[in-house]
């Protein structure tokens, strides 16, 4: 009889850990599919299995998704109660024509997997050759553990057209891009795919990728080798809005201070629309139309800086709609150029804004707009410093609070332009977003 036991608890053994090496997503077999296969009573499978745990060889998960190592490996006192309590589970049979699905009647149903230790002994990961963070996978980890990297990992990609490099606010994905026949435009090595990716920080603030195990999987060899160059480890926190959108499942309605500008800029243009028949700027920049490099930069050089200021002032400056002052202010000045000439010049966009706004709106006492045009001067000033210097490139996280502060002196301007606007008796009925009123926006 103790032969037969240990026969069948070998054969558990054998079918929990095949199944694990076997399937393509390190999944674990189903509690009741060891009963089914080997053709014994449910409860005493579960009694074997409990054997097994305590053993060390087996190693349950419980969960609304138990297929997956989800957060951790559990206490064994932990598992064997939930193996108990599982023996009064029901199976459930659903019925679709020619088709019978069993299912288990519980929230939380159970999978099996090899135990770490086990998998540490008897797993041959050479295979995975230098997919790093697939072996860790391979070995029991679990799939949800977040691994940080500094941000400058994510440059790689960013900066490289062949990569589908999507990054709104606080997560974003990879992938490389593919030509008409549908096959990858990079090399084997690059056919990358990373699922999701999210912001953290360390412990002095600075900005960190945070990416969870099981998407790192699906970077090849040789991008696991480069992510893993440039892991972080300490005290790593992941930004709430991520875990709460990708762990806890809630919505979160944190909008960064980039989707802030985009949404002010887009209602400014509504506003205008609605009061004077013409948009104050040529295009907004929403949903597909917001440039990609619309956000904060993942390494701080001066170049990044630069580049940020630059398509900062195409988006205000540059987009400003001059047909909108047809008729409302002079679009030209006259200029002396000496010996009693003069010569007639355009007006700089931002010089129009200010004049007509000056003249239909009294903002402050005085009728004074120019603190309100402050920030957008500045911004056009910083845009123009690069043109007339040669300067090398240089790293420095300074600015990285500069490029803060500028983004959030433009958001300011323009939540105060809607402001003005919608005060207009045109305006009335013009509704704008709860978040957007409440200026719910951060800087992350």
């Amino acid at each position: 009889m103790i032969e037969d036991l240990d026969t069948l608890k070998k054969k558990i053994e054998n079918i929990v850990y095949n199944f694990f090496v076997d399937s393509t997503d390190f999944n674990g077999i189903p509690l009741r599919n060891i009963s089914q296969m080997l053709n014994i009573d449910y409860d005493s499978s579960i009694d074997f299995i409990k054997e097994l745990v305590i053993e060390d060889i087996i190693s349950i998960q419980s969960s609304t998704n138990p297929h997956i190592i989800g957060f951790k490996h559990f206490p064994i006192l932990s598992q064997l109660q939930i193996l108990e309590e599982a023996k009064k589970t029901k199976e459930v049979l659903h019925k679709f024509a020619e088709i019978t699905i069993s299912s288990e009647d519980t929230e939380f149903p159970v999978c099996l997997y090899p135990s770490k230790s086990y998998l540490k002994l008897n797993r041959d990961i050479s295979k995975f050759d230098n997919a790093i963070y697939s072996k860790m996978l391979a070995l029991g980890e679990p799939h949800l553990k977040p691994f940080f990297f500094d941000i400058e990992v994510l440059d790689r990609y960013f900066n490289d057209p062949r990569f589908d490099f999507k990054f709104e606010d606080y997560s974003g994905r990879i992938s490389c891009k593919y030509d008409e026949n549908e096959k990858p435009i990079v090399r084997a090595e690059d056919d990358i795919f990373l699922k999701t990716f999210g912001l953290g920080f360390d412990e002095k603030g600075n900005r960190l990728a945070v990416v969870y195990l099981r998407y790192l999987k699906d970077l090849t060899a040789e991008h696991q080798v480069y992510w893993k160059s440039r892991e972080k480890t300490g005290n790593c926190k992941m930004l709430a809005e991520y875990h709460q959108n990708t762990i806890q499942g809630k919505w979160t309605f944190s909008h960064s201070i980039f989707s802030g500008f985009i949404i002010e800029q887009k209602c400014i243009n509504e506003l205008t629309e609605l009061i004077f028949c013409k948009p104050l700027f040529r295009k907004t920049f929403e949903n597909e139309n917001r440039p990609k490099e619309f956000t904060f930069f993942f390494t701080p050089t001066l170049k990044n800086y630069n580049d940020f200021i630059l398509l900062l002032d195409k988006m205000i400056s540059e987009n400003i709609n001059k047909d909108f002052f047809e008729g409302k202010v002079d679009l030209f000045e006259f200029k002396e150029i000496g010996n009693g000439l003069v010569e007639r010049q355009s007006k700089g966009s931002l010089q129009i804004f200010e004049e007509w706004l000056t003249s239909v709106f009294n903002v402050q006492d005085d009728g004074s707009v120019s603190e309100l045009f402050k920030p957008l001067k500045k911004i056009r000033r910083e845009r123009q410093n690069p043109a007339h210097k040669i300067k090398d490139n240089q790293y420095d996280l300074q600015l990285i609070n500069k490029q803060k502060e500028i983004m959030i002196e433009a958001y300011t301007v323009f939540r105060n332009l809607r402001n003005i606007f919608h005060h207009h008796p045109k305006a009335m009925n013009f509704e704008v977003s709860k978040w957007l009123e409440q200026g719910n926006v951060k800087t992350f």
